[in-house]
């Protein structure tokens, strides 16, 4: 049987079958069978992008460190080598800062303005100003933010264990000192 004779015999079978079910019918069930795919399939994209975003932001691994937390209002990053860079851009949530310094090794106190984190400063100058040059460096290198913005390096390797840093601002100026460690003051 060649193929002329194969196409013969199937449009006589063809022919012979009677459809009860309109055209019409049968693509409008394909349409909406294709259209519930493609829904499920984005579905389950938006699903994999989530669930992937979440476990990045929550990952306990040692890569979570370098993507830090970004706000609008300042930035902490841990790096591989124990330093920690922090941006300042706006005097908003010391207790957030505080606390991020605080769990990536600063023992630390930030005050903003006239709103302190405690009722009163219970810190205590640390009495050695000159150690501060090796625990805070201010950053002015190229990309780094402009502006307003205050961007430090902290190492918390050149601290003792009896010192802290406390950021402290008003309304002109940020200061940095070194504080004695107290749980008062630093944590």
């Amino acid at each position: 049987m060649n193929d002329d004779e194969l196409l013969t015999v199937v449009r006589e079978q063809r022919a012979k079958v009677t459809m009860t079910v309109p055209v019409e019918q049968i693509i409008r069930r394909g349409r909406a069978v294709r259209s519930r795919r493609r829904v499920s399939g984005l579905a389950m994209l938006a699903a994999a992008v989530f669930a992937l975003t979440a476990l990045l932001l929550s990952s306990s691994q040692p890569f979570s460190h370098k993507l830090g937390i970004q706000l609008a209002a300042w930035t902490v990053v841990k790096q591989a080598d124990g330093t920690v860079d922090v941006t300042i851009r706006e005097l908003r949530d010391p207790a957030g800062l505080q606390h991020k310094l605080r769990a990536d090794g600063v023992p630390a106190s930030v005050i903003f303005g006239d709103q302190p984190n405690v009722q009163s400063n219970p810190c205590q100058s640390y009495g050695h100003p000159d150690l501060l040059s090796n625990v805070v460096t201010f950053s002015t290198t190229p990309g780094q933010p402009q502006g307003d913005a205050i961007a430090m390096v902290i190492h918390p390797s050149a601290l003792s264990s009896a010192a802290g840093v406390q950021i402290i601002t008003n309304q002109t100026r940020v200061g940095v000192h070194l504080v004695t460690a107290s749980q008062g003051c630093t944590g």
